[in-house]
């Protein structure tokens, strides 16, 4: 586990910001050690005060971006200033060695974090303003004559090795990110209907429920089951029972909130949660789905309704659980199938209310 978890908790391995913040931190954690220990050194071996002094002031604005990415600040800002902060410190080390002893070697370290932190496009902004900034450094060292073994060649390598690294490491970038979203995608998407699969609603609910209690706010979940649905894969096929559960997909799709989770539960079953969400307004919900479907046809002369059971966790009771909601929700779905289909069946305080419809 990283030490910086405990930081910030909500933080997994499946979020998108987990490998960039894993980045921040660790590139503070080395500022952090090397201008502590080259300040000493140039205190006491080099006898290099003023050096020093640009050393622990490196420390100190390290540590105050640390203190400030732990307390909760914000990732996107934290991202810009250690760059920025990374930026100053190469800028300032080449001026202060006047590019002797290959010190503008350092800057090539910028453009891996820079495209990670900032991305293709700001990163390859910044890296290359650095990067023509130094190259125009190196060429004003030519004409004063600055020792080092400095030639025109050199400047020219220079320029195309930088060149090179803005290419490949923004192509690189690009490729990268582009790789994860699809690999995101594929892990969270069930590849039938195009909705959320289990998985992904499963540890989705997990984290709802969390933030409902401390929040205190409620949150409730709709399981659904197509009714009859043996009896369409027998008539009509499974291709077109495919293409049924697809439609019903896209049906719960429409008709929830934009903030609500729709995902495939398991065979003809789904499972939607609706955060901030209490009973009443789960049961609006459902009822809407379950009339949309009564409206017309799915596919051709094909017809498919549901059966529902709803659940509500209230968000102040701490024996409410993932489990305990689920188990509630399959007893009213139950209920519903048992009241003859095509029904939606809510608990409130433990009492099973029924929102009858047409049955097939």
């Amino acid at each position: 586990m990283k030490y910086w978890r405990k930081y910030h908790p909500t933080i997994g391995t499946d979020d998108p910001r987990y490998h960039q913040v894993s980045l921040i931190y660790s590139v503070l954690l080395i500022m952090l050690i090397y201008f502590g220990l080259i300040g000493l050194l140039n205190i006491t071996l080099f006898d290099a005060a003023d050096i020093a002094i640009y050393d622990f002031s490196g420390f100190v604005l390290a540590a105050a971006i640390y203190f400030y990415v732990s307390r909760g600040g914000n990732f996107k800002v934290a991202g810009w200033i250690v760059t920025l902060t990374l930026v100053f410190v190469l800028l300032a080390f080449i001026h202060l060695a006047e590019g002797r002893n290959y010190s503008l070697l350092w800057v090539t370290i910028l453009p891996p974090i820079a495209f990670f932190l900032l991305g293709p496009t700001a990163g390859t902004w910044v890296t290359g303003l650095v990067f023509a900034y130094c190259g125009w450094f190196l060429y004003k060292l030519l004409g004063l004559g600055v020792p080092g073994n400095l030639s025109l060649g050199a400047l020219f390598n220079f320029v195309e090795v930088a060149t090179a690294q803005v290419f490949l490491f923004r192509y690189y970038e690009r490729s990268r990110r582009e790789a994860y979203e699809q690999l995101q995608k594929t892990s969270t998407t069930d590849p039938l209907t195009g909705i959320f699969n289990r998985l992904h609603i499963d540890n989705s609910l997990k984290s709802l429920l969390a933030s409902s209690k401390r929040d205190l706010k409620p949150t409730s979940i709709l399981l659904l089951d197509v009714d009859h649905f043996k009896r369409i894969n027998d008539e009509y096929g499974h291709i077109a029972g495919d293409k049924v559960l697809v439609a019903i997909g896209s049906v719960m799709k429409e008709t929830t909130r934009e903030g609500d989770l729709v995902g495939r539960w398991g065979g003809e079953e789904f499972l939607i949660i609706c955060p901030d969400t209490d009973g009443d307004k789960a049961a609006n919900i459902a009822n809407r789905i379950v009339e949309r479907l009564n409206k017309q046809p799915l596919l051709d002369d094909i017809n498919a309704t549901v059966s529902i059971g709803i659940a509500t966790a209230s968000g102040r009771d701490k024996k409410d659980t993932v489990e305990t909601l689920l188990q509630t929700a399959d007893k009213n779905l139950y209920k519903a199938k048992a009241d003859g289909r095509n029904t939606v069946v809510a608990s409130y305080d433990d009492i099973a209310l029924t929102s009858a419809h047409s049955t097939t």
